[in-house]
Protein backbone atom coordinates (compact mmCIF):
# COMPACT_ATOMS: atom_id res chain seq x y z
CA UNK A 1 0.00 0.00 0.00
CA UNK A 2 2.78 2.44 0.85
CA UNK A 3 4.38 1.96 -2.58
CA UNK A 4 1.05 2.75 -4.29
CA UNK A 5 0.61 5.91 -2.22
CA UNK A 6 4.19 6.94 -2.98
CA UNK A 7 3.56 6.55 -6.71
CA UNK A 8 0.41 8.61 -6.40
CA UNK A 9 2.21 11.32 -4.45
CA UNK A 10 4.93 11.38 -7.10
CA UNK A 11 2.27 11.91 -9.77
CA UNK A 12 0.68 14.64 -7.68
CA UNK A 13 4.00 16.47 -7.39
CA UNK A 14 4.41 16.18 -11.17
CA UNK A 15 0.87 17.52 -11.60
CA UNK A 16 1.71 20.44 -9.33
CA UNK A 17 4.64 21.31 -11.59
CA UNK A 18 2.41 21.31 -14.67
CA UNK A 19 -0.61 23.15 -13.31
CA UNK A 20 -1.26 25.94 -10.82
CA UNK A 21 -1.51 23.83 -7.67
CA UNK A 22 -1.39 26.59 -5.09
CA UNK A 23 -4.03 29.02 -3.82
CA UNK A 24 -4.14 32.72 -4.62
CA UNK A 25 -1.54 34.66 -2.64
CA UNK A 26 -2.56 37.82 -0.77
CA UNK A 27 -5.82 38.53 -2.59
CA UNK A 28 -5.98 41.54 -0.26
CA UNK A 29 -2.53 43.19 -0.09
CA UNK A 30 -0.88 43.77 3.27
CA UNK A 31 -0.63 47.20 4.82
CA UNK A 32 2.48 49.23 4.01
CA UNK A 33 5.46 47.95 6.02
CA UNK A 34 3.58 44.87 7.29
CA UNK A 35 5.13 41.39 7.34
CA UNK A 36 3.29 38.06 7.17
CA UNK A 37 4.16 34.37 7.53
CA UNK A 38 1.98 31.92 5.63
CA UNK A 39 1.37 28.14 5.49
CA UNK A 40 -0.71 26.45 2.77
CA UNK A 41 -2.12 22.91 2.60
CA UNK A 42 -4.03 21.26 -0.23
CA UNK A 43 -3.94 20.39 -3.90
CA UNK A 44 -5.84 18.63 -6.67
CA UNK A 45 -8.53 16.20 -5.58
CA UNK A 46 -7.69 12.64 -6.58
CA UNK A 47 -8.95 9.10 -6.05
CA UNK A 48 -6.34 7.31 -3.95
CA UNK A 49 -6.64 3.48 -3.79
CA UNK A 50 -7.58 2.29 -0.33
CA UNK A 51 -8.25 5.82 0.93
CA UNK A 52 -10.87 7.48 -1.24
CA UNK A 53 -11.33 10.86 -2.87
CA UNK A 54 -9.22 13.46 -1.07
CA UNK A 55 -7.33 16.69 -1.82
CA UNK A 56 -3.62 15.94 -1.96
CA UNK A 57 -1.64 17.28 1.04
CA UNK A 58 0.74 19.55 -0.86
CA UNK A 59 2.32 22.13 1.43
CA UNK A 60 4.05 25.46 1.02
CA UNK A 61 5.49 27.94 3.49
CA UNK A 62 6.01 31.58 2.62
CA UNK A 63 6.59 35.19 3.52
CA UNK A 64 4.94 38.42 2.44
CA UNK A 65 5.86 42.08 2.82
CA UNK A 66 3.73 45.16 2.22
CA UNK A 67 6.00 47.27 0.03
CA UNK A 68 3.28 49.88 -0.50
CA UNK A 69 -0.36 50.24 0.51
CA UNK A 70 -1.49 48.50 -2.68
CA UNK A 71 1.58 46.32 -3.34
CA UNK A 72 2.69 43.18 -1.50
CA UNK A 73 5.78 41.13 -2.39
CA UNK A 74 5.86 37.42 -1.55
CA UNK A 75 7.85 34.22 -1.87
CA UNK A 76 6.93 30.60 -1.13
CA UNK A 77 8.79 27.30 -0.80
CA UNK A 78 6.94 24.13 -1.90
CA UNK A 79 7.92 21.80 0.92
CA UNK A 80 6.20 18.63 -0.34
CA UNK A 81 8.19 18.78 -3.59
CA UNK A 82 11.39 18.77 -1.52
CA UNK A 83 10.54 15.29 -0.23
CA UNK A 84 10.73 14.03 -3.80
CA UNK A 85 13.99 15.78 -4.65
CA UNK A 86 12.46 18.76 -6.44
CA UNK A 87 13.16 22.31 -5.30
CA UNK A 88 10.21 24.50 -6.22
CA UNK A 89 9.58 28.13 -5.31
CA UNK A 90 7.26 30.88 -6.43
CA UNK A 91 7.99 34.59 -6.09
CA UNK A 92 5.73 37.44 -7.10
CA UNK A 93 3.65 40.43 -6.16
CA UNK A 94 0.00 41.21 -5.41
CA UNK A 95 -1.05 44.62 -6.74
CA UNK A 96 -4.45 46.19 -6.04
CA UNK A 97 -5.22 47.99 -9.29
CA UNK A 98 -8.73 49.10 -8.30
CA UNK A 99 -10.64 49.53 -5.05
CA UNK A 100 -14.16 50.59 -4.19
CA UNK A 101 -16.49 50.40 -1.22
CA UNK A 102 -15.28 47.26 0.64
CA UNK A 103 -14.10 45.66 -2.60
CA UNK A 104 -11.18 45.59 -4.96
CA UNK A 105 -9.37 43.92 -7.85
CA UNK A 106 -5.84 42.56 -7.51
CA UNK A 107 -3.34 41.40 -10.11
CA UNK A 108 -0.71 38.84 -9.20
CA UNK A 109 2.31 38.31 -11.50
CA UNK A 110 4.34 35.33 -10.30
CA UNK A 111 7.37 33.34 -11.41
CA UNK A 112 7.44 29.62 -10.61
CA UNK A 113 10.79 27.82 -10.68
CA UNK A 114 11.54 24.11 -10.21
CA UNK A 115 14.87 22.25 -10.08
CA UNK A 116 15.35 18.47 -9.99
CA UNK A 117 18.16 17.85 -7.49
CA UNK A 118 18.92 14.40 -8.96
CA UNK A 119 19.23 15.27 -12.65
CA UNK A 120 19.83 19.02 -12.51
CA UNK A 121 16.93 19.64 -14.87
CA UNK A 122 15.14 22.93 -14.29
CA UNK A 123 12.09 24.76 -15.61
CA UNK A 124 10.20 27.96 -14.98
CA UNK A 125 6.62 29.08 -15.56
CA UNK A 126 5.35 32.68 -15.56
CA UNK A 127 1.92 33.15 -14.01
CA UNK A 128 -0.62 35.97 -13.93
CA UNK A 129 -3.69 35.92 -11.67
CA UNK A 130 -6.57 38.36 -11.39
CA UNK A 131 -8.99 38.34 -8.44
CA UNK A 132 -12.01 40.34 -7.35
CA UNK A 133 -12.74 40.45 -3.60
CA UNK A 134 -15.57 41.81 -1.48
CA UNK A 135 -15.51 42.42 2.29
CA UNK A 136 -19.11 41.51 3.06
CA UNK A 137 -18.80 41.74 6.83
CA UNK A 138 -16.56 43.80 9.12
CA UNK A 139 -16.69 44.34 12.86
CA UNK A 140 -14.41 46.38 15.11
CA UNK A 141 -14.49 46.62 18.89
CA UNK A 142 -12.24 48.51 21.24
CA UNK A 143 -11.66 47.25 24.76
CA UNK A 144 -10.61 49.40 27.68
CA UNK A 145 -7.16 47.81 27.64
CA UNK A 146 -6.78 48.98 24.04
CA UNK A 147 -6.73 45.49 22.51
CA UNK A 148 -10.27 44.74 21.28
CA UNK A 149 -10.58 42.86 18.01
CA UNK A 150 -11.05 43.42 14.30
CA UNK A 151 -12.96 40.83 12.25
CA UNK A 152 -13.34 40.82 8.47
CA UNK A 153 -15.05 38.25 6.26
CA UNK A 154 -14.40 38.33 2.53
CA UNK A 155 -15.23 36.36 -0.60
CA UNK A 156 -13.27 36.38 -3.84
CA UNK A 157 -13.17 34.89 -7.30
CA UNK A 158 -10.75 35.03 -10.16
CA UNK A 159 -8.67 33.36 -12.83
CA UNK A 160 -5.15 31.99 -12.69
CA UNK A 161 -3.10 31.84 -15.89
CA UNK A 162 0.02 29.69 -16.17
CA UNK A 163 2.23 30.01 -19.24
CA UNK A 164 4.59 27.25 -20.37
CA UNK A 165 7.32 28.84 -22.53
CA UNK A 166 8.81 25.46 -23.54
CA UNK A 167 7.56 24.62 -27.03
CA UNK A 168 9.02 21.11 -26.90
CA UNK A 169 8.35 18.71 -24.02
CA UNK A 170 10.99 16.46 -22.48
CA UNK A 171 9.85 13.53 -24.66
CA UNK A 172 10.45 15.57 -27.79
CA UNK A 173 6.75 16.12 -28.41
CA UNK A 174 5.24 19.46 -29.27
CA UNK A 175 3.88 21.27 -26.23
CA UNK A 176 0.16 21.82 -26.67
CA UNK A 177 -0.43 23.42 -23.27
CA UNK A 178 1.24 26.81 -23.60
CA UNK A 179 -1.60 28.56 -21.73
CA UNK A 180 -3.05 26.79 -18.68
CA UNK A 181 -6.01 28.65 -17.10
CA UNK A 182 -7.72 27.81 -13.80
CA UNK A 183 -10.72 29.35 -12.03
CA UNK A 184 -10.89 29.95 -8.27
CA UNK A 185 -13.45 30.83 -5.61
CA UNK A 186 -12.49 31.51 -2.03
CA UNK A 187 -13.42 32.79 1.40
CA UNK A 188 -11.22 34.69 3.86
CA UNK A 189 -11.73 35.01 7.61
CA UNK A 190 -9.58 37.53 9.47
CA UNK A 191 -9.45 38.18 13.20
CA UNK A 192 -6.82 40.70 14.24
CA UNK A 193 -3.48 39.40 12.92
CA UNK A 194 -4.72 35.88 12.04
CA UNK A 195 -6.07 35.17 8.56
CA UNK A 196 -7.70 31.91 7.39
CA UNK A 197 -8.35 31.27 3.72
CA UNK A 198 -10.22 28.47 1.94
CA UNK A 199 -10.15 28.14 -1.84
CA UNK A 200 -11.77 25.84 -4.37
CA UNK A 201 -10.06 25.68 -7.74
CA UNK A 202 -11.10 24.42 -11.17
CA UNK A 203 -7.75 23.37 -12.62
CA UNK A 204 -7.07 23.45 -16.37
CA UNK A 205 -10.72 23.02 -17.47
CA UNK A 206 -9.84 23.26 -21.17
CA UNK A 207 -7.53 20.22 -21.17
CA UNK A 208 -8.35 16.51 -21.11
CA UNK A 209 -7.76 14.55 -17.89
CA UNK A 210 -7.91 11.18 -19.66
CA UNK A 211 -4.95 8.82 -20.07
CA UNK A 212 -3.39 10.11 -16.83
CA UNK A 213 -2.15 7.69 -14.17
CA UNK A 214 -4.05 9.49 -11.41
CA UNK A 215 -7.86 9.69 -11.51
CA UNK A 216 -8.92 13.31 -11.03
CA UNK A 217 -12.64 14.01 -10.46
CA UNK A 218 -13.76 17.13 -12.29
CA UNK A 219 -16.83 19.34 -12.61
CA UNK A 220 -16.12 19.40 -16.35
CA UNK A 221 -16.32 15.66 -17.01
CA UNK A 222 -13.19 14.47 -18.79
CA UNK A 223 -11.49 17.86 -18.62
CA UNK A 224 -9.44 19.47 -15.88
CA UNK A 225 -9.51 18.69 -12.18
CA UNK A 226 -10.80 20.08 -8.90
CA UNK A 227 -8.59 21.43 -6.15
CA UNK A 228 -9.10 22.41 -2.49
CA UNK A 229 -6.72 24.53 -0.39
CA UNK A 230 -6.53 25.88 3.13
CA UNK A 231 -4.15 28.66 4.18
CA UNK A 232 -3.23 30.30 7.46
CA UNK A 233 -1.10 33.39 7.77
CA UNK A 234 -0.13 35.66 10.58
CA UNK A 235 0.36 39.38 10.08
CA UNK A 236 3.20 40.87 12.09
CA UNK A 237 2.65 44.45 13.16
Amino acid sequence: MSSIINRFLSCIVLFSLLFSCAPARYVKPLDKGQHALQVNLGGPIAKVPGIGVIPMPLTTVGYGFGMKENLTLFGNLHTTSLLFGVGQVDVGAAYRCWSGNNMGITLQPTLNVAVDFYTGANRFWPQLDANYYWDYNELKTKAKNGKGFHKIRSVYGGISNWFDPYLIESQGRRNEQVWIPSLQLGHIWQKNQWVYQFEAKFLAPIYSNEDIVVNYPSAFGNRGALGAYFSIYYKLK
